[in-house]
């Protein structure tokens, strides 16, 4: 984007975020630590559950193997004897006859001997059994006798059959008695199995509900914990297309936004705050970052009451798209509104900044039909805009491209510039008023660009943007000092020359060595180099600037501040610095005669510089008129076309020699 100031910014980190995160890290542990001790817990009543159903079948197995068949067993028994009993109690009572007796007897006893042997196989060898057999077979070994002394009781009518009968009828029913204890203890076994039963099936329902409560309370934090996934996921979303510290959709979503407005006219305007840099170096990030949230706040307030959508690109810089047609009336009320909202004043910490906008702006389809055209285009503008000093708007149009174009054509072939040996210099002769001899030279920078000279408006101020300026200042004072050297080599004069100073070059780290070097190398006379630096340079820091300017001063070389009263200075820190000669700006000799005031600026620069012990010079001077002026109002020296124009090195020679008068001379950079 545009050369505004860039820099990347993070969300605030308080306290209570990082208490936050601390706190979602600990609770994200703790929900795993319990997903795994749900699913070790499963694990555990699983195998209980499958602990309990075993028992169950191994206390179950005996029960239906062997005690409930033996019960059933016992009770067809004990029914086979309940109706032998019957038998012998009709017998007994004369209800049946001897005869019918006898035909019912093999049935009966064919079925207590079935059902005996079906509760053998059940019982096995038991002593129940065994005294259960014994008393069935003491039943069947009175049965041959008890049959004939029933014929014989039928024959004789005697009682001896009676008794016989009688007997026989206790036996069985102490037999079935005997029956009904081994019933009563197959039951008890079924009652406490089925106890057990009941037990282990409690056992295994409240598992299974304990289970299905750690189930659902596993499926509980799983849905807390996929809702958690789903909201960072939409987080994650809402950041991938939007600003962390402003809130805005960043500059992917401006582009994906401008595409799905194909067909529809619309105008972008891009914009930054200026002089962002200085606030930020003042104030600090956080106070930036601050200020950047509160004007983007109002920037999208004065917009969206528009209809505009704001969008933060990066650093100082946005993007607002209006859905109006580009210099219609809404539209410039849209911006007037957003530059008038911008323009109230911000407190930082106490301390009140005013913000001014450089805006850009181009319209669709007209300057781009592409997202990346308009774009494009739309900084171009916000260039203009910013190099036009800012607190301006600029609307595109073709020619911005072509000198952006050119621009960087330019910049490209200045990099090699000096390697491929086209910076020359030219020297541009001083008078003294006094006297009328030659005091000097400055020394003005040419760039012969394939065989042409380039205007140094063109080159250095894009030498000083691109930093450019410093390699191409360190070249001028090199080309100076030797050009002293081979000028002392062919002439027994001394010549003094000075050079102007960039900014870039005075802050640069390790100038006061690289001039300390080249002093040494060249061995040239310091007293024969002039440094000329202005005013703005050395009031932006200015104990740093007086201790370098001191510095210098030590190493011997003179020192002048150039362009004097186009920047701001303060006589308390003028006074301190160690400096040989103010240099008039030429904007104020030029306008001497024609704009009120110039002239009493021009006189009172000379009278402070002479009250400071300073030799003054004035530059642009072009008439005779001009001249006469600086002589009556006592200026020292002069310099401009009305003395002579720019020599090359070897004109420039001659004119020394041939005004005979070799006095110091001063080399700067033109920038005219």
């Amino acid at each position: 984007m545009s050369n505004a100031v860039r820099f990347v910014t993070a969300p605030f980190r308080s306290p209570l975020l990082a208490l936050r995160r601390h706190t979602a890290r600990h609770y994200r542990w703790a929900i795993y630590a319990l997903l795994l001790a749900l699913i070790a817990a499963s694990i555990a009543l699983s195998l209980v559950m499958e602990q309990t159903a075993t028992a169950i079948r191994r206390d179950a197995e005996p029960l239906l193997r062997q005690t409930i068949p033996q019960l059933r067993y016992l009770s067809n028994f004990d029914s086979a004897a309940l109706r032998y009993q019957l038998s012998l109690d009709n017998l007994y009572t004369e209800s049946i006859s001897p005869q019918r007796f006898e035909m019912l007897e093999p049935t009966v006893r064919a079925e207590l001997e079935r059902d005996f042997n079906q509760l053998r196989l059940s019982l096995g060898n038991s002593p129940e059994l065994e005294a259960l057999h014994n008393s069935y077979l003491q039943i069947l070994a009175r049965t041959p006798q008890f049959r004939f002394d029933m014929s014989t009781a039928a024959a004789t009518g005697g009682t001896a059959a009676r008794r016989l009968l009688y007997q026989q009828n206790l036996d069985v029913k102490r037999l079935r008695g005997m029956i009904a204890v081994l019933q009563e203890h197959a039951q008890q076994t079924i009652y406490r199995s089925s106890g057990m039963a009941a037990r282990n099936v409690d056992g295994i329902t409240r598992l299974v509900h304990l289970f299905d409560l750690l189930a659902m309370l596993g499926s509980g934090c799983l849905l807390y914990h996929v809702s958690v996934r789903f909201r960072v996921e939409q987080q994650l979303a809402y950041q991938a297309g939007h600003d962390p510290l402003t809130g805005l959709a960043h500059r992917r979503s401006f582009e994906a936004r401008l595409r799905s407005l194909a067909a529809q006219p619309h105008a972008v305007v891009l914009g930054t705050i200026d002089r962002f840099s200085r606030i930020i170096g003042s104030l600090g990030h956080d106070c930036g970052d601050r200020m950047i949230i509160s004007l983007t706040q109002r920037i999208r307030q004065a917009a969206e009451s528009s209809g505009g959508e704001v969008y933060r690109l990066d650093g100082a810089n946005f993007a607002v798209l209006y859905r109006v047609r580009h210099g219609s009336a809404e539209f410039d009320d849209a911006l007037a509104a957003l530059r008038n909202e911008v323009g109230a004043p911000y407190n930082c910490e106490g301390q009140e900044i005013y913000a001014t906008l450089s805006l850009g702006s181009v319209s669709y389809p007209q300057h781009g039909a592409e997202p990346q055209a308009l774009l494009r285009n739309a900084d171009a503008a916000l260039q203009a805009a910013s190099r036009a000093g800012g607190d301006t708007l600029v609307h595109y149009s073709e020619q911005m491209n072509a000198e952006a174009r050119t621009r960087l054509d330019l910049e490209a072939q200045l990099r090699h510039a000096i390697e491929r040996g086209e910076l020359e210099l030219h020297y541009q002769p001083q008078q003294s008023l006094d006297d009328a001899k030659l005091v000097g030279f400055e020394a003005l920078i040419r760039w012969r660009r394939n065989g042409e000279l380039v205007s140094p408006g063109q080159f250095i101020p894009l030498a000083e943007e691109s930093g450019l300026i410093v390699a191409i200042g360190d070249w001028v004072l090199e080309e100076v000092c030797r050009q002293l050297s081979v000028w002392r080599a062919g002439s027994d004069a001394t010549v003094v020359v000075a050079v102007n100073i960039s900014p870039r070059q005075f802050a640069a780290p390790g100038f006061l060595q690289h001039m300390e070097a080249l002093l040494a190398v060249t061995h040239i006379d310091p007293a024969c180099l002039e440094l000329e630096i202005t005013e703005g340079v050395m009031m932006e820091n200015v104990e740093s600037a007086i201790t370098l300017l001191r510095q210098l001063r030590a190493l011997g070389l003179k020192l002048s501040i150039d362009d004097f009263g186009t920047g701001y200075s303060s006589l308390a820190y003028l006074s301190r610095f160690p400096i040989h000669k103010l240099k008039i700006d030429q904007s104020f000799v030029r306008n001497m005669r024609a704009v009120i005031g110039q002239s009493a600026i021009v006189q009172a620069t000379i009278g402070l510089g002479h009250s400071l012990g300073l030799t003054v010079i004035a530059e642009g001077v072009e008439t005779e008129d001009q001249r006469l002026l600086l002589e009556k109002w006592h200026c020292d020296e002069i310099q401009g076309y009305l003395y002579s124009r720019p020599l090359p090195a070897a004109a420039a020679l001659r004119f020394l020699q041939s005004r005979r008068e070799l006095e110091p001379s001063s080399v700067a950079l033109d920038r005219n």
